[in-house]
């Protein structure tokens, strides 16, 4: 016949199987998708290994060299480290920008790097504000992802006396010349100008000294170090 009687069960079996294999695509891509964040994320977890990756193929405007990572990490105090050492929680943008870039690549990335202050990672003993970069093949590194809030505005500032022993040094005597001349000569007792000025010089001289040991020992209590020093140590007191 031309024309066939419509058999209801039927239509509803093929609806059923035409849903069924669309719900097995959709499954199907989801599941590849979560494979590979699960891949990138165990990747970033284990970090370490040597996988630099093209400079041609990377984005010019998104590369750093290593002086200027370092620079930022001293100024700021923060550490350049692998992402096995990062204690906080990946972002599903930082791993989508991953997949992206190895997409783009066809290869995969293994050697991972994060900007981030000392207590965003796991740092052994000797005894927050990430940005998750891939060494280049020419030794500098490609910014995949940041993420969180910025660094407060004064964070430089109160950095800016532990960057290094010179900042250090000149910090100390700034701290205990704004002490010694802050005195009122009221309370001073001097006699002269001249005698006022010998007396705050020497007290310059007295609290430089005092702070010095002071910070000394409290560098010592709490292990700290200067942050040219432990900028890309895995060692929270070096």
């Amino acid at each position: 016949m031309i024309f066939n009687r419509l058999n209801i069960k039927s239509e509803l079996v093929k609806e059923r199987s035409r849903q069924q294999r669309l719900m097995n695509d959709v499954t199907g891509i989801l599941n590849e998708s979560l494979e590979r964040d699960k891949d990138v994320l165990n990747r970033l977890k284990i970090s370490g290994s040597s996988s630099a990756i093209s400079v041609i193929a990377a984005d010019e405007n998104r590369i750093y060299t290593l002086d200027q990572i370092r620079k930022i990490c001293i100024r700021y105090r923060l550490r350049f480290l692998s992402t096995s050492l990062f204690k906080a929680t990946f972002p599903y943008e930082a791993i989508s920008r991953i997949n992206e870039l190895e997409k783009k690549l066809n290869r995969k990335i293994d050697d991972f790097r994060i900007i981030a202050p000392s207590k965003a990672f796991d740092l052994e003993n000797i005894n927050q504000d990430p940005l998750l970069f891939a060494q280049l093949e020419d030794g500098r590194f490609f910014l995949i992802h940041h993420w969180g809030k910025d660094l407060k505005w004064y964070r430089k500032i109160l950095t800016w006396p532990l960057q290094n022993f010179t900042t250090y040094f000149v910090s100390l005597w700034f701290f205990a010349a704004a002490l010694a001349f802050s005195i009122p000569a009221s309370v001073m007792h001097v006699l002269s100008k001249d005698s006022e000025m010998f007396l705050r010089l020497w007290l310059t001289v007295h609290c430089f000294i005092a702070f010095m040991g002071i910070t000394f020992w409290l560098a010592m209590s709490y292990e700290k170090t200067f942050s040219s020093l432990n900028w890309e140590s895995k060692y929270y007191n070096w």
